[in-house]
């Protein structure tokens, strides 16, 4: 018979609503505001000493779809109406002069996601109003919607609650979860063996792995602390820490990029060690969240959803969902008699041209082919 997933929280049924508790704690505290799709805002304390407020209506709703554009209704509260009034979203400034009420920005060009418009006014140099408003901004991309062809089926160890996997030449990086479990371990994959590997102290969970240059990084899901191996050696060189959970990791030559479990991915110069910059990823829908297990490939990060068959293609510049690869029915359950868990493992072997996908706990990784639907 098959055992599923027991109900420990290091399985699928519950370390999927970790990110839930959090917020559910954060707003019994009081401590955050809900934007238009359900994310926390941070609480802003006013004093004395800040601008007159701009009250700014906003007269064509708060979702959009990327083309769309951003209406704004400003007036002052307590001063009159601005001469000069500049709209900053994401940074990027929008200027409107000589006492225009009505703002309007185009949001062609700007990532998806959930975004804070600042509105700063002016009567003079001395004279300032600022006010803030929310939006959320969905794709416009209608996902390509791709399915698989197995092309061959390679042994998988059972034991491996893979993490993270990921190719350097002929060689296969893994790692591995569960507290006491985690490991990483350097595979040659064409004579399935392994060169060498080492095990996380017990209280860490190890999560996503990716290589840039002779060394390899690993994340950890909440212990907000990273490792720094020797590829080579898997001698530990260092470590980093993030904010967030950790769960899958991959990277672009440049920036590590690391998902953390809801729709958010951040991307971290490997030089500082500190966050760049971070995207949100949208579908037409809305937010996809509960991305995992990263590869980047040609221009694309390809994430594994967790708890679901499902794997998708994003644009890095944007967030936006470009495909959908349906993995349903890749393992068959029906012969098996051991526990397995959820789809989670994606690596391009890049000299070859393959694909190769399995999952935690699962006895077969399999090389496959993504085809149309």
């Amino acid at each position: 018979m098959i055992i599923e997933p027991s109900d420990s929280p290091k399985f699928c049924t519950l370390r999927k609503n970790s990110n839930t508790m959090r917020l559910i704690q954060m707003m019994a505290a009081g401590l955050i505001l809900v934007g238009c799709s359900g994310q926390p805002t941070t609480n802003r304390t006013t004093t004395n000493t800040e601008p007159a407020k701009l009250k700014i209506e906003l007269t064509n709703g708060n979702e959009f779809t990327s083309g769309q554009t951003i209406t704004l209704k400003i007036n002052s509260e307590d001063t009159p109406l601005p001469d000069s009034v500049r709209a900053v979203i994401d940074g990027r400034p929008f200027w409107f002069n000589k006492g225009s009420a009505i703002i309007e920005i185009p949001t062609a060009g700007l990532p998806v996601g959930q975004k804070t418009i600042r509105v700063e006014g002016w009567l003079s140099k001395e004279a300032k109003a600022e006010g803030r408003t929310r939006v959320c901004i969905k794709s416009d991309i209608e996902p390509e919607r791709l399915t698989y062809k197995v092309i061959k089926q390679l042994p998988h160890n059972h034991r491996y609650y893979t993490q993270g996997l990921e190719f350097d030449g002929s060689e296969l990086y893994e790692g591995t979860g569960l507290e006491g479990e985690s490991a990483i371990y350097r595979i040659d994959f064409e004579k399935q063996n392994i060169i060498t590997s080492v095990n996380l102290p017990n209280n860490y969970f190890g999560e996503g792995v990716t290589i840039i240059g002779n060394k390899l990084y690993q994340l950890t899901w909440r212990s907000c602390i990273g490792f720094i191996y020797n590829k080579h050696t898997l001698n530990k060189l260092g470590d980093f820490n993030y904010s967030s959970e950790g769960w899958g990791l991959t990277n672009d030559g440049r920036y590590l990029i690391m998902s953390d479990g809801t729709e958010v991915i951040h991307f971290i110069d490997t030089t500082t060690m500190q966050e760049h910059h971070r995207i949100e990823v949208y579908d037409t829908e809305g937010p996809v969240t509960e991305l995992n297990e990263l590869e980047y490939v040609d221009g694309l990060i390809y994430a594994n959803i967790y708890c679901s068959d499902n794997i998708v293609a994003i644009a890095p510049e944007n967030g936006k969902v470009l495909k959908i690869i349906d993995m349903r029915n890749l393992l068959d359950i029906s012969k098996l008699h051991q526990r397995v868990d959820v789809l989670n493992g994606i690596a391009y072997q890049k000299t070859t041209d393959r694909w190769f996908v399995t999952g935690k706990l699962w006895p077969t990784m399999f090389q496959v082919e993504f085809v149309r639907k």
